[in-house]
């Protein structure tokens, strides 16, 4: 069974700068829209020159689309164990503080 969360490992896309460039401008909700809907209207734009002008960015854009998702899966996993971590600490410190009162309550 394989781990969902992802703390230190992603899978880095090797994808030329020029198309990265272009991914990062118009982000993951863009290019995944271009990439899968196979929408081409009157005029097109640049992502769907830079997918469909070239049957390798296609590739690339499938690649980079995948590496986002591992950026976001890894910032969602640190997130949660942050989370867990200062609830934690949390609950030990409200452990302390109602020993802290019961204690110096009855003495």
């Amino acid at each position: 069974m394989k781990d969902n969360m992802r703390w230190v490992s992603i899978r880095k896309a090797s994808i030329p700068k020029d198309a990265r460039d272009i991914f990062e401008r118009f982000g993951p909700a863009v290019i995944s829209i271009i990439l899968f809907s196979g929408f081409s209207g009157p005029q097109e734009t640049e992502p769907q020159k830079v997918i469909y002008g070239n049957s390798g960015n296609r590739k690339h854009a499938e690649a980079w689309l995948t590496e986002q998702y591992d950026l976001a899966e890894r910032r969602e996993s640190w997130l949660i164990t942050m989370e867990v971590a200062i609830t934690l600490l949390v609950a030990t410190e409200l452990v302390f503080s109602i020993l802290n009162f019961v204690f110096h309550k009855c003495c």
